[in-house]
């Protein structure tokens, strides 16, 4: 990593504060908006099940095999991805600028706290943000190839056109996003178990999504929901929508003139249509409405994304080396319960 100083070398008077660069906050992990599982190294078994009963008539006879009761149990395994963000530091190019006043005595000392306190500390948080975009938006080549492949088609059952365009213009990660593992898994738990097509709900006949039309995409999308998502006590859906939705949104719910609706709920920063609570995350054309804790990303600590290692290099160097390593992946449960609007 270059320190990079650009505007002379001069010591003269400056204004005190530094001003930093914006970044995402990492609301994925932060506040819980999806099932952030812990505890694995390099992979993960996945295990779902169901029941499915059919009554008979009844009779007074010994119980026999009726196939009456179908139980079902399958394990999916998941591999994780590793993955870093590293690089070297040469402090030394910090000597003439504000930075030397904080370095400690002796020749050899060429650290400056201020630089850290001020510009290196922002590592963390735009390590972050990348993270969080990784999440929601992103996927490997192999998968982008994968999804190219799928035969697209206007009914459920079959990707869209859009969705394969939305898929190819993802940025190539090594690690898949949300949507993109929810259009192919290798699941064992679908309808059609193996790596293919993902069993979710796709929304049909969708829009470009404006201020104007904004209101009537989100009906789409609640729905074509399942009727056992939406009216779910166990655990309540959310919906989670791309960044700029909000500000659309707000934008709709205050429109002037005799075409002024109320479709959404704001209060404050919570905000809901028809009772159910939309997140804002960096998705990228798609939006999803699901249970929560059936979208996943498997991670072995969920603080590696802020976790880093600085230290001196070897042999005397006075450069210094950053370092973060993180494994994660994404993954998708429940998969024909999970609707994926642009999908």
């Amino acid at each position: 990593m270059a320190i990079n100083f650009t505007g002379g070398t001069e010591n003269q008077t400056e204004l005190e504060q530094i001003q930093q660069e914006l970044y995402a906050e990492s609301n994925t992990f932060r506040d819980g908006l999806v099932d952030v599982s812990e505890n694995h190294k390099s992979g993960a078994d996945v295990y779902e099940s169901s029941a499915t009963v059919v009554a008979s008539a009844a009779t007074t006879t010994a119980v026999s095999a009726t196939g009456d009761i179908d139980l079902n149990a399958n394990k999916t395994s998941v591999t994780l991805v590793p993955f870093q963000f590293e690089d070297t530091m040469d402090d030394n190019v910090l000597k003439g600028t504000r930075f030397e006043r904080s370095m400690a005595r002796g020749a050899f000392n060429v650290v400056s706290s201020e630089f850290d306190q001020k510009v290196l500390i922002q590592v963390a948080p735009a390590i972050g943000e990348v993270v969080e975009g990784m999440i929601w938006n992103g996927a490997t080549a192999a998968q982008q190839t994968a999804i190219a492949a799928l035969t697209p088609g206007a009914g459920q059952g079959s990707i869209s056109a859009g969705a394969q365009t939305l898929a190819a213009a993802m940025p190539t990660n090594l690690v898949n996003s949300l949507p993109a593992t929810i259009l192919y898994n290798a699941s064992n738990a679908k309808a059609t178990p193996g790596a293919g097509i993902g069993d979710y709900i796709k929304v049909l006949s969708i829009a470009t999504v404006t201020s104007a039309s904004i209101a009537a995409e989100y009906g789409k999308m609640y729905g074509g929901a399942p009727s056992k998502v939406v009216n779910s006590t166990n655990e309540s859906p959310e919906i989670f929508a791309p960044l700029g939705d909000k500000q659309l949104i707000k934008i709709a719910n205050n429109a002037v003139g005799a075409a002024q609706q109320v479709n959404f709920l704001v209060e404050g920063d919570n905000i809901s249509y028809n009772g159910i609570k939309i997140n804002f995350v960096p998705l990228v054309g798609f939006r999803i409405l699901a249970i929560p804790s059936y979208l996943k990303v498997l991670v072995d600590l969920s603080s590696d994304v802020s976790a880093l290692e600085i230290d001196r290099m070897a042999n005397g160097s006075r450069q210094r080396f950053i370092k973060n390593v993180q494994t994660m992946t994404t993954w998708v449960v429940g998969q024909k319960y999970v609707t994926l609007y642009a999908g």
